[in-house]
């Protein structure tokens, strides 16, 4: 067993929050070994303006953390689930999923609202999701969706601020901060909006070979977490999709059974593909889900074209 132990994680606050979250808990289970942090800058971090995918989309958050992994250099990485490729590097594995946080959406606002019915015709609302926008516009077309990046502080001050109306932003991080909104408002969308697959666990990614790590992140993995993840990650892989692609994909359990919901809509809002299934892990509800929804067309009314797997 290994007496040191380094843990590779982004700079935000965010991000270190969520990596001493899984060093404390790994200090608890393991007091004899030493856990450190790293930080590593990765390429979403330096850009924080410009759109996702002009800055190359998919993986922009944990590329160099990989890169870091695949030196040597750290012994895990902690990431944002949501943020990790549906298909990683063959050298490496999610060798561990935490407890997850909320996986909901919510809206902030300046004054109280009972739903997104109340906000004000033609509102301005800040998000850095084209997932979030399309179900946004489904629901509500009249909306202005105004294009942010930033963290997360940085985008609830744009309401503070009065340059738009509100902002969606995702439930985990503003839990996970601690963040007091002052004057502002929050609104649950949990009833209206489909998280993003993944959205609110973390991962814990690790090199395929080094089984001395995986067990021990293995201590601190939730089971019923993980195979929910398994089910959505499924989902997006066969659909061909990664985090910039509007796709949304969530799994619950009850008892030996999974429940998932998988949706694909345009950008604009007018196209959205939706599939509910139950099963258990045996019945692959996510690939199956994603192959029904290609099979109806909605890669070409939305972003292009899917996977086999």
């Amino acid at each position: 067993m290994k007496s040191n132990v380094i843990i590779g994680s982004r700079k935000s606050r965010l991000a270190m929050i969520q990596s001493n979250i899984v060093k404390d808990a790994l200090s608890d289970r393991w007091p004899e070994i030493n856990f450190s942090i790293k930080e590593v800058t990765t390429q979403g971090d330096v850009d924080r303006t410009s759109s996702l995918e002009k800055i190359g989309g998919k993986g922009v958050f944990v590329k160099e953390l990989e890169y870091e992994l695949l030196n040597g250099d750290i012994d895990f990485a902690v990431h944002s689930l949501k943020d990790v490729m549906p298909r990683l590097p063959e050298q490496l594995m999610i060798g561990c999923i935490p407890p997850r946080e909320s996986p909901y959406d919510c809206l902030i606002t300046s004054t109280p609202m009972k739903s997104l019915d109340d906000l004000p015709q033609g509102a301005r609302v800040g998000t850095g999701s084209s997932r979030r926008m399309g179900q946004l516009l489904h629901l509500r077309p009249d909306l202005k969706p105004v294009t942010l990046r930033g963290n997360v502080e940085t985008r609830v001050n744009r309401v503070h601020d009065d340059d738009i109306d509100a902002i969606v932003i995702a439930e985990a991080g503003l839990n996970r901060l601690k963040l007091d909104l002052g004057d502002l408002y929050r609104l649950s969308l949990a009833d209206v909006m489909l998280p993003a697959v993944g959205q609110g666990a973390m991962a814990i990614e690790c090199r395929r070979e080094d089984t001395d790590t995986q067990e021990i992140i293995a201590a601190i993995n939730d089971q019923e977490t993980n195979d929910c993840v398994t089910i959505e990650r499924d989902f997006l892989r066969t659909v061909g999709g990664d985090c910039t692609n509007p796709i949304g994909g969530f799994a619950t359990q009850s008892g030996d059974q999974f429940h998932f919901k998988g949706m694909i809509t345009s950008v604009d809002g007018v196209h959205v593909f939706e599939d509910k299934r139950d099963g258990d892990l045996t019945d692959r509800l996510g690939y199956t889900s994603a192959k029904k929804l290609i099979s109806e067309g909605a890669l070409e009314n939305t972003f292009g074209q899917g996977e086999e797997n």
